[in-house]
């Protein structure tokens, strides 16, 4: 893994990045980063879609190297986000007001931290989350808001339960905020449409804020019609006060994660209001990508891209699975099949969980050379089974390295006796 190192180095100033510690721990034992594989984060560092990388090298207007005068990003890429947004989501066109789109342009994280903001100034603002799901504590939490995760288990097919939703928003004092991922979350495994509109609705009818965090809406099994959650909140709060935000980064489906560019759709105020936060910190940046990204949103390339990358998350995991169960001996409910995002989760052998963690897992197969991701970065009571059941804890896999890398982590973790 030759870039790691590239990314890596911090010199002599501290690095708190989980997966940094591990690895500068797998270098103290004697590993060789260069043999490192990296299956943690949705990241390669090496596989930009080849077309987007070559809109780089063509003569960029001399006004993109400067300030941006809009705060919702540059026209020219914000006018092909509204129209790329309106096509893939098959939404109405935005003229009475039910949302407009804006250029997220520092990485979708900082746009959910704005839009947390818009809900202080109440006692106690809470946010639920999907459990397992993702760093959103890292987001809320120096905030000030108090995490209730929401469960997804096995025994409910990793599905949420809008009735859980509910009991969990009858506890709330102050401002609510639920957080929906029915393609990005851990499991792969897609929210069904039904469910969504259910939690919506539940969540109008609470007063709660929503927001959407759609970074894997485009990268679905192919042949296959995602949940489409953007279009069910402009049809289900047309009529409804409730603030709504949907997030969607490009970096996913484009591989190009440093270049920090997604799209921001809300009602035209919630985005007014959201620009007047991120203001506060920041200018518009990175205005040569983002040019170059409207110029790429609007071929055909980028399409053909996205549908390739869909076949070949969908044949990893395919192959990933397989050579779980036949090659290191998982059972085939410890591999829940998803249909969507990046990532393989599995669960963990039962002989290597320690207090219902994975770590003492990931750090064995660490010591092979093989860094996995943690099954989740949020905790829930739900989750956690009944007693004299052993505790369950998954990690994740993902797909988007080649074939030959996947096997060879898969062989190691084989020839190390790491399987069930």
């Amino acid at each position: 893994m030759k870039p790691t190192q590239l990314v890596l180095d911090s010199g002599s100033l501290p690095n708190d990045h989980l997966d940094a510690r591990l690895i500068r721990r797998y270098e103290a034992d004697g590993g060789d980063i260069d043999d490192l594989i990296y299956l943690s984060l949705g990241e390669t560092w090496t596989s930009v879609a080849p077309g987007l990388a070559a809109t780089l090298a063509d003569r960029l207007p001399a006004h993109t190297h400067g300030y941006t005068l809009s705060p919702y990003g540059l026209p020219a890429l914000r006018d092909a986000l509204q129209a790329y947004i309106t096509r893939t989501h098959h939404l109405p066109e935005p003229d009475a007001g039910n949302f407009d789109v804006a250029v997220s342009q520092s990485g979708t994280r900082a746009a959910m931290s704005d839009f947390g903001h818009l809900l202080l100034g109440g006692p106690e603002p809470t946010v639920l989350v999907p459990s397992p799901g993702w760093d959103y504590a890292g987001v809320f939490a120096p905030l000030g808001f108090r995490l209730l995760p929401y469960g997804l288990s096995p025994a409910t097919e990793w599905q949420p339960e809008p009735a859980e939703v509910e009991s969990l928003l009858n506890r709330v004092r102050g401002e609510a905020l639920l957080v929906l991922n029915p393609q990005h979350n851990p499991t792969g495994v897609e929210w069904s449409s039904d469910k969504v509109r259910s939690l919506v609705g539940t969540a109008v009818a609470h007063g709660a804020a929503i927001l959407l965090d759609d970074a894997y809406y485009a990268l679905h099994a192919p042949g296959k019609s995602p949940t489409n959650v953007l279009r069910i909140l402009v049809e289900e709060t047309a009529q409804e006060s409730v603030q709504w935000l949907a997030v969607r980064t490009l970096g996913k489906q484009f591989h190009c994660n440093g270049w920090g560019i997604g799209a921001l759709t809300a009602r035209p105020p919630t985005l007014a209001q959201v620009a007047r936060v991120t203001q506060q910190r920041s200018y518009g940046c990175a205005l040569p990508l983002q040019a170059a990204m409207a110029t790429w949103l609007q071929s055909d390339a980028a399409d053909s891209f996205v549908d390739g990358l869909r076949r070949s998350y969908a044949a990893a995991r395919l192959h990933v699975a397989r050579r779980l169960h036949r090659d290191l001996g998982f059972p085939p409910d410890a591999v829940p099949a998803g249909t969507c995002s990046a990532y393989l989760r599995f669960r963990v052998p039962p002989r290597h969980v320690r207090d219902a963690s994975e770590e003492p897992y990931r750090r064995l197969c660490l010591a092979v050379g093989v860094l996995l991701g943690a099954g989740s970065m949020t905790d829930s009571p739900a989750l956690l089974p009944s007693r004299g059941v052993h505790p369950e804890a998954y990690v994740r896999l993902f797909l988007g390295q080649p074939l030959p890398v996947l096997d060879e982590a898969l062989d190691r973790l084989a020839r190390a006796d790491l399987g069930w």
